[in-house]
Order: structure tokens, then sequence, then C-alpha cells
């Protein structure tokens, strides 16, 4: 992703979006109108100035551990639901369990949604190159 350098401190850079290969596509207007600020870091100490456009990119490590903290809890709320039926009512049969498992499921997945709505994850981006 590429951006544009708009202010400067010791331990961080401010970046505004520029064009994403995501924006290609984009139909939503107040994302290409609005301009986005991030923050990231500079580990290779480049020499950056305000108005340099920069690249910059996050760690894989980082885009795994997001994607496991949003597919992880449904995970274990169809588990979960799948258990509680089948303690909740013995004599309940394969699809009975299956259908409180996938109760579980919409329900952590709706309250892992709800709860990264309120807390945002942040990512970490690094700057990579001057361009």
């Amino acid at each position: 992703m590429t951006g544009r350098v708009h202010a400067l401190s010791e331990t961080a850079v401010t970046i505004s979006q520029g064009t994403s290969s995501f924006c290609f596509g984009c139909m939503q207007h107040e994302c290409k109108t609005k301009m986005r600020l991030f923050t990231a870091e500079n580990p290779m100490q480049l020499p950056l100035v305000v108005g340099h456009e920069v690249e910059v990119k996050t760690s894989h490590a980082m885009l795994a551990r997001q994607a496991l903290a949003a597919l992880f809890p449904p995970f274990l709320g169809f588990i979960g639901g799948f258990m509680f039926t089948r303690f909740l009512v013995p004599v309940s049969g394969d699809p009975a369990r299956a259908a409180g498992g996938v109760l579980g499921l919409f329900a952590l997945a709706y309250l892992t949604y709800r709860i990264r709505k309120k807390h945002p994850a942040t990512m970490i981006f690094q700057v990579v190159r001057i361009i």
C-alpha cells in the first residue's frame, strides 16, 4: 500500500493513505474522498520528509494473528453449542446437536463482531521504501 507522509515524530510516521489495490473496484465515495491517516514505524531509518510518497507493509504474522482471532471464536462457539445441546437434551440426535452448534457459531461470531467494532484491532505498518 502506498501513502504520503503527513507528519513525522521520533517514534512514528503519520501517513495519509494513497491508492490501494483494494480501492480499484470500491464504490464507496466516502472512502475515496475522506483522507485516512494511520501511523507506521520506520525501522530502516529512511530519511523521510513530509510529502514523500512511501510504500508501507504489515507483517504476515500480524495478518495471521488477526485471521485466527476472527475465525477461532466461532469455531469454539460451534463446539460449545454442540456440546451444550448434547448435555441439555441428552436424547437429541445429530441434527439437533448440529443446529445447537450452528446457533453457538452465529452467537460467538456476532459477539466477536461487536467486540471488534467497539475495540478494533490495530495494524502495525512499517515503511518499506520511498517511491
